[in-house]
């Protein structure tokens, strides 16, 4: 069985792939990654018997094109925020810190991988709560997942 499944899933389904193999006696091919990645390649012809997203709207756009039957929801994702252990990072709450030009904020790519969409759900958010804030933070955002949906976010931008 091959599987495609959302980074952010892999603590959670390794022991369960281990299980399932154990008790099934079939042999799992997980490929974990950035699901919006995923989903272009199942676009581009690979055929995984499941592909697991955190993030519905993957699934959806799979079944709206006829590469997948139905989307089942099992799961969500909630968007955390982690700072190196330095007084600097620790001492302020996350609001200034977000705010303090002097930071920037590693995120995942948008549209490649739900938690990129999260982090700019939350500089339009931060935007709306403090005019500027929200671009300016936008502005420093460094997204550490490449591939093909980064250049076609930066040009859209």
């Amino acid at each position: 069985m091959t599987l495609f499944a959302a980074g952010s899933l892999r603590l959670a389904f390794t022991p369960l792939l281990v299980a399932f193999e154990q008790e099934s006696g079939h042999r799992v091919e997980a490929t974990f990654g950035p699901a919006g990645m995923l989903r272009e390649r199942i676009e581009q012809g690979e055929r995984p018997q499941v592909f697991a997203s955190a993030n519905l709207e993957h699934p959806q756009r799979l079944v709206a094109l006829d590469f997948a039957q139905a989307v089942q929801p099992f799961t969500r994702n909630h968007l955390c925020a982690t700072v190196r252990n330095i007084p600097e990072l620790t001492q302020p709450d996350l609001l200034t810190l977000l705010c303090d030009p002097q930071w920037r904020v590693g995120t995942s790519t948008p549209l490649a991988d739900p938690s990129g969409d999260y982090a700019q759900q939350l500089f339009d958010r931060l935007e709306r709560l403090l005019p500027g804030q929200g671009s300016a933070l936008r502005s420093r955002a460094v997204a550490l997942v490449g591939g093909q949906t980064l250049r076609q976010y930066q040009q859209a931008g």
